[in-house]
């Protein structure tokens, strides 16, 4: 039978563990996505000369793609992150001067073979999206148009679906991002 001074600190020992186990279950699980409430507007435009889509999240850039380069403002695709966020990865934007086409993605390899061979110009990046659907955002689906070299994205499926019709070839889905 154990003395009393063995029984307390049996007693402080599990009363400790107990305090490790309740402080572990208040701190919560680790963070991995980023706040929604954070994000910003992905502008779309479109050049009908140029046959060129182009997308940012700085509306001062917008308002001269708008102005001074004839793009036609075409809204909100959905909305991104500024900055780097939990699980979300870079958007790069590059662009093909000859084509005048403008083309992201969310995958490095992908993006340095269009610098490397295929003559794009890397234009660093738009903001930040997740790669997959965990964190709550909505994908948003990538098309491209060979005949005009124009890259398409759009987070809606209808709209999607009617640019195959129009000539563009459904790519994938770039990444996940929020509709609001």
């Amino acid at each position: 039978m154990p003395s009393q001074m063995e029984s307390t600190i049996e007693l402080i020992e599990d009363s400790a563990s107990v305090e490790v186990v309740v402080e572990a279950a208040h701190a919560g699980p680790p963070a991995k996505c980023g706040d929604p409430r954070a994000t910003h507007p992905l502008f779309r435009a479109w050049h009908p000369i140029a046959t060129d889509h182009f997308y940012t999240a700085n509306p001062a850039e917008m308002k001269d793609a708008i102005s001074k380069l004839g793009y036609a403002d075409e809204g909100v695709t959905g909305y991104i992150f500024i900055n780097q966020q939990p699980s979300t990865v870079p958007l790069f934007r590059l662009f093909h001067l000859p084509q005048h086409n403008h083309f992201y993605t969310t995958d490095a390899k992908e993006r340095d073979n269009a610098i490397a061979l295929l003559g794009y110009v890397d234009e660093g990046i738009v903001g930040y999206i997740y790669p997959n659907a965990e964190c709550g955002g909505l994908a948003l689906y990538r098309s491209f148009n060979s005949a005009g070299s124009d890259h398409f994205y759009t987070m809606s499926e209808s709209e999607k679906n009617n640019a195959q019709g129009g000539g563009w070839g459904f790519e994938g889905i770039t990444g996940y991002v929020f509709p609001f």
